[in-house]
């Protein structure tokens, strides 16, 4: 804790979009009491990058599925829980 883990893996990609062109998608899975604070270190560090929270109840995630199979995304957050229970739907994610 405290080693600066997030801000790393926020600036790493950054830098893959911006001097690589490298824009994605990335998976970033996480403990879900990390996950708020990922997205707001997102907002804060990286405001561009285009990111899905992908938690919530399964109708809530149903409603994430056209935006991740459309593509218009860098960055999916989520958490160990929700890929083992949605790894039909996430397998089919890609660019």
């Amino acid at each position: 804790m405290g080693l600066g883990k997030t801000i790393q893996t926020i600036a790493l990609i950054t830098y893959l979009m911006e001097n690589k062109r490298v824009n994605g998608p990335f998976l970033i899975i996480v403990p879900l009491s990390t996950l708020s604070n990922w997205v707001y270190e997102f907002d804060k560090w990286a405001p561009s990058v285009v990111k899905v929270s992908y938690k919530g109840s399964p109708q809530a995630r149903r409603a994430f599925i056209p935006q991740l199979r459309s593509g218009k995304f860098n960055v999916l957050l989520t958490t160990y829980e929700y890929i083992i229970k949605d790894k039909q739907v996430l397998a089919k994610v890609t660019h």
